[in-house]
């Protein structure tokens, strides 16, 4: 590993699937720059977020931590303000931190520069970017057709602030860059010539078998909007006329998005930037019959992750495992920062690796090796396995057929879960006393975030 401070630019899109990126097998996306970005550094195979939505998911990069410890375990539920963020980490260490973009921490963070996004892309608010918009003379809200020009789009601005930011920091410091960009997520409202960009273009059928709704757990039904008084998905057959020209639309917005990319990369020093391209999660766009993330299927649990820094990382790497948490312990590695409290770990030391991803979402947790995927839903004592290997799209569950590997992995996952610790809180609060708080103190200080994932590791079957 390079011994240098390099700077740290994090470039994150909204609900950007593995297909929308050719370098990860797709045969129908346009992705040159990301493409560029792979071949000059290290892909993962099987990075998984944190969280399968948006607040969870970012607030586990911000605090480095799993969701049953910052807190934020759905969308909606304030993430604990107690525990130590990147940005303190880094800006502790001497680095001048920018956050540009969409954030939704499940909480506020405190960055040196903040051009903020207001709400989602489409929102009717007043911020930097409305007034941006508004000087060019149009609305901030967007929608298909979307009247507003590509070099004026959100993303595109976005885009323009992070590279001002870059210019403008202090010579003497090393930066970290968090480029957070709203895009691919709805509303899907591609500008100008990207809304026709995949008109003529063969999709892949869907992943999708009629009536697989009936056997999922009632409590996946519940999360993503199809079961109960909040349901929100469509009933009855799938309009494929609507669908096809939604996904037509996506993969227009994520290309968009690549170009916008492409021109940040431009603009950063390639030697000494440590790049790291990622998503906060992916997105069904139907595949299974319903359009949602909140689920653990590969289409929304499993996300691109892309990282460059020459000297430190070999062009054209494939690695396999990474989750959201690793992201922060990574950052806090190069920098110089010792934090034993995250529970990721650094992803350029060799020493130590995953083998497996492991999520809590609500009130259900998976489980996904080489081999298996395992959801478990412990209100209902039920849950779902699929043979990964045999069947990569997850259409037969083998919960009933699977006895062994399903309880050698759920007492892996339940035990995991079970030593899921906030470290960051018993070492600030754990004081000496008699000898058994000697004892216990002394424990405490030996441990560290990454115990239970490593743990976890060793129990998961090769």
């Amino acid at each position: 590993m390079a011994t240098r401070r390099p700077n740290i630019l994090l470039v994150m899109t909204d609900s950007s699937r593995r297909d929308t990126l050719s370098c990860y097998g797709s045969a129908h996306a346009v992705s040159p720059n990301l493409d560029r970005l792979a071949a000059e550094g290290v892909r993962f195979e099987q990075a998984h977020t944190t969280a399968p939505v948006f607040t969870p998911a970012r607030a586990a990069l911000l605090t480095g931590t799993h969701t049953p410890v910052h807190g934020c375990v759905e969308n909606g539920i304030s993430r604990r303000p107690d525990l130590i963020t990147l940005p303190e980490l880094l800006g502790g260490a001497g680095y001048h931190t920018i956050m540009v973009g969409k954030t939704h921490f499940g909480g506020p963070a405190a960055f040196d520069v903040e051009c903020v996004l207001g709400g989602e892309k489409g929102a009717t608010v007043e911020d930097d970017y409305a007034r941006h918009l508004a000087e060019h003379g149009y609305a901030r809200a967007s929608a298909h057709p979307n009247p507003i020009p590509p070099d004026l789009f959100c993303d595109a601005y976005l885009v323009d602030r992070t590279i001002e930011a870059i210019m403008n920091r202090p010579a003497d410091r090393p930066y970290f860059a968090f480029c957070s960009l709203p895009s691919p997520h709805s509303p899907l409202d591609p500008p100008g010539e990207w809304a026709g960009l995949f008109d003529d273009v063969e999709l892949p059928p869907l992943n999708h078998q009629p009536g697989e709704e009936t056997c999922r757990p009632a409590h996946l039904e519940a999360l993503v909007g199809r079961r109960g008084v909040e349901s929100e998905q469509q009933d009855g057959p799938l309009d494929l006329t609507a669908v096809d020209a939604q996904r037509r639309l996506y993969y227009g917005l994520a290309a968009y998005c690549d170009a916008q990319i492409g021109r940040l990369l431009d603009h950063v020093d390639p030697d000494n930037t440590l790049v790291v391209f990622t998503t906060d999660h992916g997105q069904q766009y139907f595949d299974h019959g319903f359009n949602d993330k909140h689920t653990f299927y590969d289409e929304s649990w499993r996300i691109p992750l892309i990282m460059r820094w020459p000297g430190a990382i070999a062009p054209g790497t494939v690695a396999d495992w990474a989750m959201t948490t690793d992201l922060t312990a990574t950052f806090a590695a190069v920098a110089g920062v010792d934090a034993p409290t995250l529970q990721g770990s650094n992803l350029l030391d060799p020493a130590v690796r995953r083998t497996c991803a492991a999520s809590v979402l609500h009130r259900s947790l998976a489980l996904a090796t080489d081999g298996w995927k395992l959801e478990y839903y412990p209100e209902d004592g039920t849950g779902r396995l699929f043979d990964r290997r045999n069947d990569p799209r997850e259409q037969h569950d083998c919960w009933s057929d699977r006895l062994g590997v399903r309880q050698q992995l759920l007492e892996a996952l339940l035990s995991w879960r079970a030593d899921l610790t906030d470290v960051q809180y018993l070492q600030e609060h754990t004081h000496q006393g008699g000898p058994v708080a000697q004892r216990v103190a002394a424990q405490t200080a030996r441990r560290t975030g990454l115990d239970a994932e490593l743990r976890l590791s060793a129990r998961v079957p090769v």
